[in-house]
């Protein structure tokens, strides 16, 4: 998720529109919430939010983004990926 997860905003920018306005407020937000640890189960509802939202953009996404947002999917369930 370092890719996806990073304060450089070339690579969101460098998305499809559809991909980066389905996903770049959830995913900043899921960011912002790594830097500001409160509260778990807010963190937990913000990447079940980023995901829904990348939900209907997956088609468009480059295929590393889709994997990572299959990989994050599985990781909430408590399934290892790798």
């Amino acid at each position: 998720m370092d890719l996806v997860l990073t304060e450089d905003d070339v690579y969101l920018d460098s998305l499809p529109d559809e991909v980066e306005g389905a996903v770049g407020t959830p995913l900043i937000e899921v960011a912002r919430m790594l830097d500001e640890p409160d509260n778990d189960q807010e963190f937990r509802r913000g990447v079940r939010l980023l995901l829904e939202a990348g939900a209907d953009a997956a088609p468009s996404m480059p295929d590393e983004l889709r994997d990572l947002f299959e990989e994050l999917r599985y990781a909430m369930r408590g399934v290892t990926v790798r």
